[in-house]
């Protein structure tokens, strides 16, 4: 047990750490040049949505060890669920968002409701992200309720509960589960797949431009695009591991103990941090300001 905490608050520690970075060079950006880049807000609210969701974990992880008494509560382990899959969720949905914004912003395309959204899509943002908090807050309701029912079998003599792993059901409804999870994952995930689709299609359609000029050279553009590409193609494995992972956590089949779920919540605190070091080296201006935070920690050292 001690050697699994090491590792998850190591891990939480790491990835509050990668996605502090992100939001703390985006707020001073702000503050010097007071405005921010729709990318870079898309991304703040990204990294900051990462930082609770490890928070999050790392108090679980105490509280289910230390003090079960409190955690199989059943008000207490249904909140705990709810908030997983509200800021899991809601990390989906933010990364969807800039999905979208990458594939409108880089990719071409002469409909004229794609060039209107173009020129919009900064304002929508707000509106975007507002829905993605809403739909994931609509979606975590129900965790709340109906879904766990704990039961512990345990008493001693003044009728007080004795907590253990071992001697607590989690009654799980798994029909609620698997249609909240996979509602909720195929909608952000369906939304990602067209914006992905959508800027494949245009990265070969200007390459295929590009070897018809008989360029040598790599435009602007295309290194837009293959650096998007990138970061999507990324998140499309990650999202797909991450979520798997989350699923078996949420239907309880095996204990909060038990190997696999101990695997399971190490990928899930995984998974955002990987992202986030991605989206950080395929990021110019973030990528520059690591090196030099590293370079500085290195001449401190």
């Amino acid at each position: 047990i001690i050697i699994v905490l090491v590792i998850l608050v190591s891990e939480a520690f790491v990835g509050m750490w990668i996605n502090s970075f992100i939001v703390a060079v985006n707020c001073v950006g702000r503050v010097k040049q007071r405005c921010l880049s729709s990318s870079d807000t898309i991304l703040t609210v990204l990294a900051f949505s990462r930082c609770c969701f490890l928070l999050k974990t790392t108090l679980q992880t105490f509280c289910s060890t230390f003090y079960p008494e409190i955690y199989y509560q059943n008000s207490i382990f249904q909140a705990f669920r709810a908030v997983t899959w509200f800021l899991n969720s809601s990390n989906q949905w933010f990364a969807a968002c800039l999905c979208v914004f990458y594939c409108v912003k880089i990719a071409n395309f002469s409909n004229p409701l794609f060039i209107c959204l173009k020129f919009k899509i900064s304002r929508l943002l707000p509106w975007l992200l507002l829905g993605s908090v809403l739909l994931s807050l609509f979606s975590s309701l129900p965790f709340l309720n109906a879904i766990y029912k704990i039961e512990c079998d345990n008493f001693n003599s003044s009728l007080e509960r004795h907590y253990n792993v071992n001697n607590v059901t989690v009654e799980t409804s798994l029909s609620h589960v698997l249609a909240i999870c996979g509602i909720g994952f195929s909608m952000a995930f369906t939304v990602f797949i067209i914006s992905a689709s959508l800027l494949l299609f245009s990265l070969l359609r200007h390459t295929r431009q590009m070897q018809n000029n008989s360029s040598r050279f790599r435009s602007p553009c295309l290194e837009a695009h293959i650096q998007a590409m990138k970061a999507i193609i990324s998140f499309f494995f990650i999202n797909i591991v991450n979520f798997i992972a989350l699923l078996i956590l949420l239907t309880n089949i095996y204990q909060e103990i038990s190997a696999a779920s101990t695997a399971c919540t190490i990928i899930v605190d995984a998974c955002p941090s990987v992202h986030s070091i991605i989206l950080i080296l395929s990021n110019p201006k973030l990528k520059k300001t690591l090196i030099k935070v590293l370079h500085y920690a290195k001449c401190k050292g």
